[in-house]
């Protein structure tokens, strides 16, 4: 019964000892914390900078109304245009051939009708056949039109001043209706189009200025707001605005992109507290 009790013993003392191979280390008496994540700010006095797209004051993808084969591109890609200019031109050979057979029809009614009218007044035909006659001549003068219009779809005529930013289609090439042939810019004022805080709406209007830095040409430019849209969008809580750029922009183009800083009026701590840079 002794021995029982010593072998116990010795049995319990090994066991703590083994316990205590495996305890958790005491914690250090100067813990080390991770160092919090930085937080950047857009700019270096941290105004709040967003995103633009340049845009052209006006655009025009020019397409084919009409399936045909295009017969003459008569510019090449960065020409200068006027407005007016025939940028191109489809082969419609058929239509001017049904063309000249409808002007033919239409000649011929009008001397059936003159004809007619002449013998009413001689009391040798009724007024039902010159009626008749008339209304044969105003069919195929409509018939002319009709063909007018669509060879005025033959041609691709500059909308307004500006330059060719892309061309589709190559001569002699087939094209569909409704496929894209050339593609035009404005020439005028240059545009960009923004999306900023919502918070903006509160002192942001019309001749509000914002200073934009492009990437393209690394310049900074000046922008006078033009339009601001009447709605926020409720998922990313900003809203759309148009600027413009001052007249004289030769280097930037439309397509370019850079980031812009809204430039606060004087006294006004809601325009600071929105983030926009203080004038």
């Amino acid at each position: 019964m002794r021995l029982c009790m010593n072998n116990n013993k010795k049995s319990t003392s090994a066991l703590l000892l083994s316990l205590a191979c495996f305890s958790v280390p005491a914690f250090a008496a100067n813990p080390v914390f991770a160092a919090p994540a930085e937080v950047k700010t857009p700019t270096a006095q941290g105004s709040t900078t967003v995103r633009f797209l340049v845009l052209a004051n006006r655009e025009s993808p020019l397409s084919s109304v009409v399936p045909g084969r295009m017969a003459k591109i008569n510019v090449q890609l960065g020409d200068p245009v006027t407005q007016g200019k025939v940028l191109a031109s489809m082969d419609c050979s058929d239509l001017v051939a049904r063309k000249n057979a409808a002007e033919a029809e239409f000649h011929a009614a009008q001397l059936r009708y003159e004809a007619k009218a002449k013998l009413q007044g001689l009391q040798s035909a009724a007024a039902l056949e010159v009626g008749l006659a008339a209304s044969e001549v105003n069919r195929t003068k409509g018939q002319v039109g009709i063909f007018d219009a669509q060879l005025a779809q033959c041609r691709f005529v500059a909308p307004f001043n500006g330059r060719v930013a892309k061309i589709y289609v190559k001569e002699g090439q087939g094209i569909g209706a409704g496929a894209p042939v050339i593609d035009l810019v404005g020439s005028g004022t240059l545009r960009a189009r923004l999306n900023v805080p919502s918070n903006w709406v509160a002192w942001l209007k019309i001749g509000s200025q914002l200073n934009a830095s492009v990437g393209e040409t690394g310049k900074q430019y000046p922008l006078t707001v033009t339009n601001i849209s009447g709605k926020v969008d409720a998922v990313s809580q900003t809203i759309e605005i148009e600027t413009r750029f001052p007249e004289k922009t030769d280097d930037v183009l439309p397509g370019m992109s850079g980031q812009a800083v809204a430039i606060c009026p004087p006294d006004e701590n809601r325009c600071l507290k929105s983030g926009a840079a203080n004038s």
